[in-house]
């Protein structure tokens, strides 16, 4: 017997960036997990500055180590990157996403990972004109590249061993990157299985990038889109970045992505039956979403489900609902709730509305040595980011778990 019982529902987890100066609002955002050792668990959690009045004012990312859902703090946060502010432009560090193979990992052989307490992040950097009062249009962009940081971790220290710019054709010479996944990488042999959005002859498409390491440390050696137009596809599909990825029980790729277009309300999934090179649409579902991210996530047990907002067909982002897969991977079954904001709440403090997005999930073994799926999401009153509203007691970073029926499939072997 598989299947989820539920996803619990606390209070944040992270909230203030232990280095923000006294003179100004910060407030911690997205989380990504991962796996680092044997019963340790981290997250790349982004920052966000409050109350300017400047849609997607990111501040870079920290990352947080945590082996007990009861007990994720930020005291011994390692910070990755911060925002540059020059005397007419402010260059903005979004959410770091990556990789890692975790310290003390083995093969399905048994014998050591070869590239165990290693692994990769990227974040873009964005530098935007300030207007005379330090104000920025986020759609007025003088440059845009990337930020490419190589990890390790041997027991004690989490660290930064490389950081470098890269542009967006610099990775791969036939595709120029132009964003990045809602997913961290997940591990294929020695390998780790990224998702990206990359241009190709002017068309964005979402699909996935083979990492692997070598003399310069983890570097993408192939990219294979996804959502391109294909014989049999339903709906008219356009590139909506933040693409997730997960490896189903069977061993086969499920691969889901944002949307624009025709099809901003709708949803997708793909399934790889041969490691990811070659992809078909297995299931789709019209209307059935608000303006907002998309992810496809697991349980422990496996169970497949996509986690999106629930309409009206627009941008709110209020109520956080998840789709279960059925058996046969071919559709969505019906919608539950995972988190209502107002119904939990009451209304938005500003006059606005609740945004509880970006969720995404991976498979974690903590301190107990058993093996728990997160679901981790912001809650953020959208006058926070819109406007100049005060941050509320529910702002940040939550880190919920997903509890579910079935025996624990391990991520990794230790």
């Amino acid at each position: 017997m598989k299947g989820i019982m539920d996803i619990t529902k606390g209070n944040v987890d992270l909230a203030i960036p232990p280095d923000t100066p006294p003179d100004e609002v910060w407030r911690y955002g997205l989380g990504f997990p991962f796996q680092v050792a044997p019963r340790m668990a981290a997250l790349f959690c982004n920052i966000r500055v409050e109350g300017a009045g400047n849609i997607d004012f990111e501040n870079g990312t920290d990352v947080i180590l945590f082996d007990d859902l009861a007990d994720i703090r930020s005291d011994e946060a390692i910070p990755l990157s911060k925002n540059q502010t020059g005397e007419f432009s402010v260059t903005v560090k979004f959410p770091v996403v990556g990789g890692f193979v975790p310290f003390g990992a083995k093969r399905a052989d048994g014998s050591r990972h070869p590239h165990a307490g290693t692994g990769f992040g990227m974040c873009q950097a964005m530098s935007h004109p300030l207007n005379q009062n330090d104000h920025f249009d986020y759609r007025e962009c003088e440059d845009r590249h990337f930020e490419l940081f190589q990890f390790a971790y041997a027991g004690r220290e989490f660290r930064v061993s490389k950081k470098e710019r890269v542009e967006r054709g610099m990775l791969l010479s036939k595709w120029d990157f132009a964003g990045l996944g809602l997913s961290n990488a997940i591990p294929d042999e020695n390998d780790l299985l990224f998702c990206m959005t990359a241009m190709g002859d002017s068309i964005a498409v979402d699909g996935v990038a083979r990492w692997r390491y070598g003399e310069h440390g983890w570097r993408p050696i192939s990219f294979v889109p996804v959502t391109e137009s294909r014989a049999g596809d339903k709906g008219r599909w356009s590139c909506g970045g933040e693409p997730s990825l997960i490896r189903d029980v069977d061993g086969s790729l499920l691969f889901s992505a944002r949307s624009t277009g025709e099809a901003i309300f709708d949803v997708a999934v793909w399934r790889s039956t041969d490691n990811g090179e070659t992809w078909k649409q297995v299931v789709y579902r019209k209307e059935c979403r608000s303006r907002s991210p998309v992810s496809i996530n697991q349980a422990a047990d496996g169970t497949p489900f996509i986690a999106a907002n629930l309409p009206p067909h627009d941008r709110t982002r209020e109520i956080l609902c998840y789709w279960l897969l059925n058996e046969s991977r071919t559709d969505l079954e019906d919608c539950k709730v995972a988190r209502d904001a107002p119904a939990e709440f009451g209304p938005a403090p500003s006059g606005s509305w609740w945004r509880i997005d970006h969720p995404t999930s991976a498979i974690v073994q903590l301190a107990d040595g058993a093996w728990h799926s997160v679901l981790v999401y912001r809650i953020v009153d959208n006058g926070e980011i819109e406007g100049d509203a005060d941050p509320t007691p529910q702002t940040g970073c939550y880190v919920e778990e997903i509890l579910s029926q079935g025996e624990a499939i391990p991520t990794w072997h230790f």
